[in-house]
């Protein structure tokens, strides 16, 4: 009894001398932009690196995680150019890791396409340089889509890290088809770093990594690293001290790799879906509204540049028209990922940073222009005939824009809207000419009104194309066509859905409220109440038989400024133009609205009202169609402040191009934050903040940043809006509805025969791009968006010996047969050979 008795204590003993593993990985988190410019920080970035790559040659640190982007390293070799061999040394000999994003880049505001080309040119570069073992590494992007494991997986990249936004998951899930580690207390860790006595030090390090072992099993991950930062000085002598005063914890340097290794065998939580929990991380919301000038420059730019110019320069390609210009759009898809930069396309940055943004912009619209244009030179010929090029994924009836220095024949039925004077394209994108005085002429802007285009094709207009049907009606408090009336009644704007009879009375209104948060986070005002804006005047107009317009002028007297201690009483004017345009036979009703800002720290947004509660609404994702649930009468008023380290989150969402709510779906081009109260659904105009991060927002109750003072961030003067009104029965029909209202017609001069590009037989399936291979072949990107399984075929009159599919960096290719089978939201590249 005794000796059993012994057994029982001595097993006691051991068991607390049993440390549990704790796998360190050192890193350093690389913001490219942010609080500083970029040339600011890339001044940094050689200094720290150059430490790293001296720690790692000579010894004293076994292994590096870059920050799992290749641009910050392309930024490096820039200015170090000599370092380019000792970097893929130390990369063949696994001590340092790079890859495999291009850039660390938020994944609920950018594109499919775009998120994936920046892992493609992350991928491609990290193997040059001898890496090809990869983690979708997202520790500081604030909020996670449901389309990144399905884009994960079509790179065959199965595991990823993620911090913000998951609540309070365990450490290790699965994620659809990724193993996913929760970084329980995110990326930031440097106490290692720190000046504190060893005790201490040891003390702090201690409690941290208790923190991650409350939702961890016997295994721990353990970042060492934060923003910026260099490696800590003789860290494996450090680490030795530091053990030394664990009982139960054992730290040990190594990668994520060995990480997932260790745990390969443990149990997973499942998950599905998206993650925007800020129940125990702030996922700081308030970016998807702030500058948002910047977010309308991205979404017109990802549509101009991956569906409108590379599918024309790669069909031309195709064709045999002109030579490859697959690197000139390799270029310009780089400078516009560099613009994605999670702290860039946010808004929170200064004031310099996003004034470089704009520049990189218009760099990429420049790029994208030209060779559209260049595009439209080589497809058109000398024949007076019109051949439109349709590059939706659907049939398309309505109005096309033709831009010429010639007189179309009446057979168009054209309606001249627009003449000004410059040089032909035709001049300008001519290499053997140069555009002189004499070719300074007369430029004619055109409208045509069309029907039955088919999806991805070329086609010859013909009379018979025409639209003959006039659906048009107008008065002067109305316009109508056959699908939607919006009138005036009572200084109040009401809107018909013709085809249901429902009626929405006071549909559309300007409302503001005060904002004194910051680029992060909407900064309710306690007891605040919202402004809405008087309808002041209208005025109805007709465009010959192709369209009505409706001009509504909306007013508001806005306070000066709004602080913490309430809403100025000195008030500024301000006038919101809202241009309504419904075309003949469109399902659009599409507005655009103006306005100058005058005032400071405020929100603006444009308020639809519905029949019912809003509680459920469903948006786009970048795969996806994404269903909230919501509580129609939260009212942020009643939470405000937020206590200390908490975060308030709002009854607002981000979305890409749509969003859906009761029959009515809104488009939008570069708003990309909708909020839900009572019965309304609103989109946010302009949040007017001043400031990267506000130390007293009261609904986040600790700093997101440095307090500094960023101006431009208040939106001074100009702004304007597009958005898209369509009455849908289910969300799926905004797919449609939102390629009309971004544009993928292009009209040329030539007479083409009918030429079928691509035909799938599911609509659930879609093609998201068309690109030419490394190998100057044409590939199509597509995409199951629906969540069942669907099997389809695929038709081309394009000429091709085999069928292809591959990864999307269009490599192990394997031929296939013209019908195919997607499972939900796969993401397949399919090659003509």
């Amino acid at each position: 009894m005794n000796d059993g008795y012994f057994s029982v204590i001595n097993y006691h003993y051991n068991m607390k001398k049993i440390k549990k593993r704790v796998i360190a990985y050192v890193h350093s988190h690389w913001d490219r932009e942010w609080y500083r410019p970029f040339e600011e920080f890339r001044l940094r970035l050689i200094e720290v690196f150059d430490s790293v790559l001296e720690e790692l040659e000579n010894g004293n640190l076994p292994v590096f995680y870059f920050d799992a982007q290749t641009a910050a390293l392309e930024d490096y070799l820039v200015i170090r150019p000599e370092k380019t061999e000792l970097v893929k040394k130390l990369i063949s000999e696994k001590k340092l890791y790079i890859g495999p994003f291009y850039c660390s880049t938020d994944s609920l505001l950018t594109s499919l396409e775009c998120m994936i080309r920046n892992l493609s040119f992350g991928i491609k570069k990290s193997v040059e340089f001898g890496c090809s073992d990869f983690i979708g590494y997202l520790a500081d992007t604030f909020g996670h889509s449901p389309s990144m494991s399905y884009i994960l997986d079509s790179f065959s990249i199965d595991k990823a890290m993620m911090w913000r936004g998951l609540g309070d998951l365990s450490s290790e899930l699965l994620w659809e088809k990724t193993y996913v580690t929760n970084m329980v207390q995110g990326y930031f860790q440097d106490y290692f770093s720190s000046q504190m006595p060893i005790e201490k030090k040891a003390c702090a390090i201690k409690n941290y990594i208790e923190k991650i072992a409350k939702r961890s099993k016997d295994i721990i991950l353990l970042p060492i690293g934060a923003d910026h930062l260099a490696v800590p000085v003789d860290l494996s002598n450090e680490i030795k001290k530091i053990n030394s005063y664990l009982d139960y914890y054992e730290i040990e340097l190594g990668t994520p790799f060995d990480y997932f290794d260790a745990v390969k065998k443990e149990q997973r939580e499942a998950v599905f879906g998206e993650f925007l929990d800020n129940s125990l991380t702030f996922i700081l919301p308030g970016v998807y509204s702030s500058r948002i000038y910047l977010k309308q420059q991205n979404a017109k730019l990802q549509w101009a540049l991956c569906r409108i110019s590379e599918p024309l320069q790669a069909l031309e390609n195709c064709l045999k028209l002109q030579h490859d210009r697959q690197s000139q759009i390799d270029y310009a898809y780089k400078l516009l990922i560099k613009n994605h930069a999670h702290d860039s396309i946010y808004g929170c940055s200064v004031d310099d940073v996003h004034r470089e943004n704009m520049t990189r912009f218009e760099n990429v619209s420049q790029v994208v222009r030209g060779i559209e244009k260049r595009c439209v030179r080589d497809f058109s010929d000398d024949s007076d005939e019109i051949s439109l090029i349709n590059l939706s994924n659907y049939d398309y009836s309505g109005i096309v824009k033709v831009q010429t220095t010639k007189k179309l024949p009446k057979k168009y039925n054209p309606t001249l809207v627009k003449k000004t004077k410059g040089f032909s394209d035709e001049k300008l994108y001519n290499i053997t000419q140069i555009p002189i005085t004499e070719d300074y002429g007369d430029i004619f802007e055109y409208l045509i009104d069309v029907k039955n285009i088919p999806s991805f094709s070329f086609k010859k207009v013909e009379e018979r194309d025409m639209q003959i049907e006039n659906y048009l009606h107008i008065d002067e408090n109305s316009i109508e066509n056959k699908y939607i009336r919006l009138e005036v009644q009572n200084k109040k704007t009401v809107l018909l859905n013709k085809q249901t009879g429902e009626k929405y009375v006071d549909f559309i209104n300007i409302t503001d409220r005060a904002d004194i948060g910051d680029s992060y986070n909407f900064g309710g005002l306690k007891g605040d109440t919202r402004l809405y804006a008087e309808l002041k005047s209208f005025k109805t107009s007709k465009i010959d038989d192709k369209a009505l317009t409706f001009d509504i002028v909306f007013s508001a007297k806005i306070p000066v400024i709004s602080t913490a201690k309430g809403r100025s009483k000195q008030l500024k004017a301000h006038d919101f133009s809202l241009k309504a345009t419904l075309y003949n036979n469109s399902k659009n009703l599409e507005i655009n609205t103006k306005f100058v800002n005058k005032s400071k720290n405020h929100i603006l947004q444009i308020e639809f009202k519905l029949q019912n509660p809003v509680k459920t609404t469903v948006s786009e994702d970048m795969s996806f169609l994404n269903q909230r649930n919501f509580n129609s009468d939260f009212d942020i008023d009643k939470k405000i402040p937020a206590k200390k380290g908490c975060e308030i989150k709002p009854n607002t969402a981000p979305f890409q191009r749509f969003v859906f709510a009761q029959g009515v779906g809104f488009i939008t081009k570069g708003l990309n934050e909708y909020e839900v109260f009572k019965n309304t659904l609103s989109i946010t105009l302009l949040r007017a903040t001043g400031v990267i991060s506000n130390p007293k927002n009261p609904t986040r109750g600790t700093p997101a940043g440095p307090p500094l003072e960023c101006p431009e961030l208040q939106s001074f003067g100009d702004n304007s809006a597009e958005i898209a009104i369509s009455f849908v029965e289910k969300p799926f029909e905004l797919y449609k509805q939102a390629e009309e209202f971004y544009g993928a017609i292009v009209p040329v001069f030539a007479d083409f025969s009918g030429l079928k590009i691509i035909e799938i037989s599911d609509d659930n399936v879609l093609v998201y791009a068309i690109k030419n291979t490394k190998d100057k072949n044409l590939a199509f990107r597509l995409v199951n968006v629906s969540d069942k399984e669907i099997k389809t075929s695929i038709k081309t009159d394009l000429s091709y010996n085999s069928l292809y599919a591959s990864n999307p960096l269009e490599e192990n290719l394997k031929e296939i047969p013209a019908n195919l089978t997607f499972v939900p939201h796969e993401i397949k590249t399919i090659i003509l050979g």
